[in-house]
């Protein structure tokens, strides 16, 4: 039997409400970044790739690197075969994308005295709120009947 700890610090309060999965699913995503930072440096200034080129090479790199971690990690297997669940997840993580840079555009123009890291910060949180939202209740949710009951089916999926 696992021993209980009281919850008295405001951090441990904070974790215990957290939704589920989602500390797994933050520490997939920073694996995601560093894998997507590490492999633009890499293209950019390593292979004189221009910085378009390079970024969407790296994002394409760490977008299959952080479906492959959450697929084991974080989330319960869907139930549909690898390539419907990727393309779902390729479609949220493009959304989240855009939001961020969405977000880090708005407050440029409307907070230009922000730090511009900071307004990447932002909008980066507000990405993530959309992405596991998206990921949990949209790529990796079973799929359901027309009655809204999960499919349960005894034939793997590959």
């Amino acid at each position: 039997m696992p021993i209980r700890f009281p919850l008295h610090t405001p951090a441990k309060r904070l974790m215990a409400r957290a939704p589920q999965g989602s500390l797994k699913f933050l520490s997939v995503g920073v694996t995601g970044l560093a894998v997507h930072s590490l492999l633009f440096t890499a293209l950019f200034k390593g292979l004189g790739l221009g910085d378009t080129g390079a970024w969407l090479i790296a994002l394409g790199v760490a977008t299959g690197v952080t479906w492959t971690l959450n697929r084991r990690l974080t989330f319960a297997p869907s139930g549909r075969g690898h390539l419907a669940e990727a393309m779902r997840y390729v479609l949220v993580t493009g959304v989240s994308q855009g939001i961020s840079y969405g977000v880090f555009l708005g407050l440029g123009i409307e907070a230009p005295h922000l730090p511009r890291t900071l307004a990447l910060i932002v909008g980066a949180g507000v990405a993530t709120v959309f992405s596991y939202t998206g990921q949990r209740f949209f790529t990796f949710a079973a799929p359901k009947t027309i009655t809204g009951e999960p499919v349960i089916s005894d034939i793997p999926v590959a």
